[in-house]
């Protein structure tokens, strides 16, 4: 009886990640089958292993499978006619909110500015890898643009510590992004815990960095203080226009596109990296309505994998390497369902990360 198509991909897109070293030290797999998450399976313990990351061995083998992919481009200017909408949008409906109930600002921040804040920092996250235009000035100069309505200047601390996060990417103490062990002591073992780390993640992330120096790789530079004296004048001048009512519904779409008030967008923090399938997959990708109103910030696999290419091609990168990605990889479908798991299941803790050492001490 032969093996269908479905079946023959998913074999092959798994057989694809073996690992060169492998079984790696924790014993488990490198992947555990393929499409939308059913069961979460967090343990509340490092996946510890000692290979390379998964994303240098897949570019490999879909680059070598599919050249074509190289050929992708590696930067979409339009781009920027979208930070400048967003920013104007953000600042048009401040003034408009500018005398009204409290209630009303926090159900338009929630439903419009949060979604719109949250745009904004995945396109800040395209100029950080200069996808937008072809030089890295102008990236930085629509960077800070793109970071004013956020009011706390934190666009290029972000650039600085998420290129960290790749080339370090879940090694302990050098990847950011990986949760420091007093954030699982602290929060990670109740539903309260958890909501409050949630909730106060812009926080949370800033004061992790303080535990990430490496020698030379300081986060300042000209570029942070125009940064900050950006953000400073903008705040000021914005102020006087739509006062106390408008900048109160600017900083709420802020916090909330990070979390604040269990807003469902914060849990793109969790759904990228955190293991929720007791396999090496250090990374998962999600399919749905996000990737509509977030430039395609879902398919973070493929991000990983080919870091040059913008977030317009990602899905033609996966409808290319289909065996690699939907039909190799387990994925995410919603956020408010990783927002529920994250809460509810004991076992998904800050330690449910796949790790590494760190090769810089």
């Amino acid at each position: 009886m032969g093996i269908s198509n479905n079946k023959k991909q998913a074999i092959d897109g798994a057989n694809a990640q073996q690992p060169d070293k492998y079984p790696s030290k924790s014993g488990l797999p490198p992947t555990i089958g393929n499409g939308p998450m059913e069961k979460y399976d967090p343990k509340d313990e490092y996946i510890r292993v000692d290979s390379i990351q998964q994303h240098w061995i897949r570019r490999k083998l879909i680059s070598d499978k599919y050249p074509e992919i190289l050929n992708l481009p590696t930067h979409h200017t339009p781009t920027a006619f979208w930070v400048i909408g967003l920013v104007a949008s953000l600042i048009i409906t401040a003034k408009l909110l500018e005398n009204s109930p409290i209630w009303l600002i926090v159900v338009v921040a929630y439903i419009f500015g949060a979604t719109v804040s949250h745009a904004l920092w995945v396109l800040i996250h395209e100029l950080t890898h200069d996808l937008v235009f072809e030089g890295s000035f102008m990236n930085s100069v629509f960077l800070l643009i793109a970071d004013l309505p956020h009011i706390v200047p934190a666009g290029v601390s972000f650039r600085h510590f998420h290129r960290l996060h790749h080339s370090f990417l879940n090694e302990t103490y050098t990847d950011p992004d990986v949760p420091v062990p007093f954030e699982n002591k602290l929060f990670g073992h109740s539903i309260v815990g958890k909501a409050i780390w949630f909730c106060l993640y812009s926080i949370v992330i800033a004061c992790r960095s303080v535990f990430y120096p490496l020698k030379n790789q300081s986060p300042f530079s000209m570029w942070l203080v125009a940064n900050y004296i950006c953000n400073i004048t903008f705040t000021y001048v914005i102020f006087q226009w739509v006062g106390v009512y408008g900048m109160t519904y600017l900083v709420l779409s802020s916090l909330m596109s990070v979390g604040f008030l269990l807003h469902p967008l914060g849990a793109r923090w969790i759904a990228e990296h955190f293991a929720v399938t007791q396999s090496e997959q250090e990374t998962y990708s999600t399919y749905g309505f996000i990737n509509t109103v977030g430039f395609n910030i879902g398919y973070h696999n493929e991000h990983h994998d080919f870091v040059r290419v913008p977030y317009i091609y990602l899905p033609t990168l996966t409808k290319i390497a289909h065996e690699f990605y939907k039909g190799g990889l387990k994925y995410h479908t919603s956020y408010w369902r990783v927002l529920y798991e994250f809460l509810n299941q004991d076992g998904f803790t800050f330690n449910s990360r796949v790790v590494r050492n760190p090769k810089v001490k």
